[in-house]
């Protein structure tokens, strides 16, 4: 796989002592990028320097990331939904079609990766021939930009929602523009696409990108309904917003993901209400500045387990049952992509 991936004696000193225990046993991940290395090669490296996420890693293998979990996730028996990586330049269709050929070998359950301006027929017929979940539209198929001032209906036409709704299955979608999951048109245009299109599942990714608190409570205030909606917990890591999400998401509607492979870095993140920086031990051209003192980076996790440690904190701290555990690491998931 691209990118770093050491796994330390700290690592696994952090995993027995606040994940292995409280993990259920089996674990789904509904938000895994996976490709081959020649499905990025046509990315230019401008887009790699300004996009800290890709830096940190944008080529992992299914059978890589199966690897993976099972050293990080020892004895779980752990599941794939999973995508391409929905770059612009990408060979998304090739892409594609490795996950479907990754599907039929039993290997996971991935979503297809759309570009706006496909031909409907073909992207019916694609979808419902290959078994995909559903579909991973991207605002970046559009703009070149994953938070863009676009419409969703810009780089998800209604079309392909049509599509959806026909089928019956499943929207991994990435919110756009600057105010996230706050933001007032993407509020609007949730609400739209619940009402007009009531056959698909949303899954509202990274809960809207609310890595910080105030944009999952200013969008679930102004939504008209978190019950429509489903939403993932990939690459969120602050702890009061899981706080809000157990308290205000039916838990029946959250879905764990990892975002894989770029929380396999090592370090933490720091808040303020509505921005976050990342503090990381590898070296990326991101961080040449952000790093922090070896005191303090020498005792860092993976990214991953800080993300889960803070599920399993909220999890306990909102009450919730063992049921509803197991639920928000698989069952939920299940449900939602008609896997049971």
């Amino acid at each position: 796989m691209q990118g770093f991936f050491d796994y330390t004696e700290i690592d696994k000193a952090f995993y027995k002592k606040n994940l292995g225990p409280r993990l259920p046993a089996e674990v789904y991940d509904v938000h895994v990028h996976m490709n081959l290395p020649e499905h990025a090669e046509m990315i230019p490296e401008e887009r790699f320097l300004k996009d800290w996420a890709l830096q940190c890693g944008h080529i992992l293998t299914v059978d890589d990331a199966y690897s993976i979990a099972a050293e990080i996730f020892p004895g779980i028996n752990y599941r794939i939904a999973g995508f391409p990586w929905p770059i612009l330049e990408a060979d998304i269709e090739g892409n594609n079609k490795y996950l479907a050929d990754m599907r039929k070998a039993g290997k996971c359950d991935p979503f297809m990766t759309v570009r706006p301006q496909w031909e409907p027929e073909k992207v019916e017929k694609e979808l419902i021939e290959s078994g995909f979940a559903g579909f991973k539209p991207y605002p970046d198929m559009v703009t070149g930009e994953k938070g863009a001032d676009v419409s969703i209906f810009t780089f998800f036409p209604r079309e392909q929602w049509e599509i959806l709704n026909r089928s019956q299955k499943a929207v991994m979608l990435h919110l756009p523009r600057k105010g996230r999951f706050a933001d007032d048109d993407n509020v609007r245009e949730l609400d739209e696409a619940r009402q007009k299109y009531p056959e698909v599942t949303i899954i509202i990714a990274h809960f809207g990108r609310s890595f910080c608190p105030y944009y999952l409570k200013e969008g679930l205030r102004k939504l008209n309904g978190a019950e429509g909606f489903f939403f993932d917990t990939a690459a969120v890591l602050n702890p009061e917003v899981y706080e809000v999400a157990f308290n205000e998401i039916p838990a029946d509607k959250i879905l764990f993901g990892s975002d894989m492979p770029i929380p396999l870095m090592h370090g933490r993140r720091t808040w303020t209400d509505r921005e976050y920086m990342n503090h990381c031990r590898e070296e990326y051209v991101w961080n040449k500045d952000s790093h922090e003192p070896p005191g303090i980076e020498k005792n860092y996790t993976l990214f991953l387990y800080e993300e889960i440690k803070g599920i399993l904190d909220g999890i306990e701290k909102a009450g919730l049952s063992e049921e509803q555990k197991k639920g928000i690491f698989r069952d939920n998931s299940m449900r939602a992509l008609k896997l049971t």
